[in-house]
């Protein structure tokens, strides 16, 4: 596999996406998603934020950088990873679907260049999609509710409470944290993408993508008494949220970020990428394509 291929390649699956119909899907979604978001953003309270004891005032705060923010974390679990999983399954059952791919692996080049060039085409789009999701977020807020600093508030980290990014800092901050969700994302893609290896109905490995990723998050969720706190750990669900430690690098304490955590989250993470793609990689290689 030469560079001057994969490149060629490459440039081939993104024409590809770029003029695939379904491939703005999740553009489409994102869009509907950030109107719905704005509709109930406007009509929240915010009555976890009134409650809190805080050396600023956070209701100040609710802008366009916050809402972008806000919007990203809830799009994590409620639309990518359908739009991840949509991606990645149709990568190479919809070509067989179709009745191309057999056309495509019977000539130069490799079954492993094809495979390369499509992992790193899903990603790129993948990313596309979820720079889209927050740029969008970013300029209806603003318009909506005006601009300022960002308000940091996730979930996770409720306990320790909010804290303040200033402008042109939180810039930054999304940035990373946007790369950060896409590559937490890719787990998702990369299960999809082995998955749709298995198949030529593409409707199969996106169900499948979505049945593990939904079962995971359900199992995460169980308490002790069911389930242990080791089988927790080992599932993918369980280290996905490492994109969320990337938000401390910006805290007022320079010991908030948990740089343990995130460097086993991330190795978890990627130990699963490459579990799937190579698998995926090892049974095209000896698949025959038939249609």
């Amino acid at each position: 596999m030469s560079a001057r291929e994969l490149l060629r390649c490459l440039r081939w699956e993104l024409y590809k996406l770029a003029r695939q119909r379904a491939s703005y899907l999740g553009f489409v979604l994102s869009l509907v998603f950030t109107v719905v978001m704005l509709i109930g953003f406007g009509l929240s309270e915010f009555k976890s934020l009134r409650n809190m004891r805080l050396p600023f005032d956070p209701l100040a705060l609710i802008n366009g950088p916050f809402f972008a923010h806000f919007t990203l974390n809830i799009g994590f679990f409620a639309v990518l990873p359908l739009l991840a999983a949509t991606l990645g399954g149709s990568q190479l059952a919809g070509e067989a679907k179709d009745g191309s791919l057999r056309a495509l692996l019977l000539r130069p080049p490799s079954r492993t260049t094809v495979y390369v060039a499509k992992i790193i085409a899903t990603w790129v789009w993948l990313q596309l999609n979820v720079f889209f999701l927050v740029g969008l977020a970013l300029l209806v807020g603003t318009i909506a509710f005006g601009g300022g600093d960002l308000l940091v508030f996730v979930w996770e980290f409720r306990k320790a409470g909010p804290w303040v990014v200033e402008s042109p800092d939180w810039l930054v901050t999304t940035l990373v944290v946007s790369l950060g969700a896409g590559a937490s994302l890719f787990v998702i893609c990369a299960l999809a993408l082995f998955l749709t290896t298995l198949t030529d109905s593409p409707v199969v490995a996106h169900v499948g993508t979505l049945g593990a990723f939904f079962i995971s998050s359900v199992i995460q969720r169980l308490p002790d008494q069911i389930i242990s706190e080791d089988v927790r750990d080992a599932l993918p669900t369980k280290n996905m949220n490492f994109w969320h430690e990337l938000y401390r690098f910006w805290h007022p304490s320079d010991a908030a970020f948990d740089a343990a955590r995130f460097w086993d989250d991330v190795a978890w993470c990627g130990g699963f990428i490459v579990l799937f793609l190579g698998a995926g990689l090892w049974w095209l290689r000896r698949k025959d394509i038939t249609a």
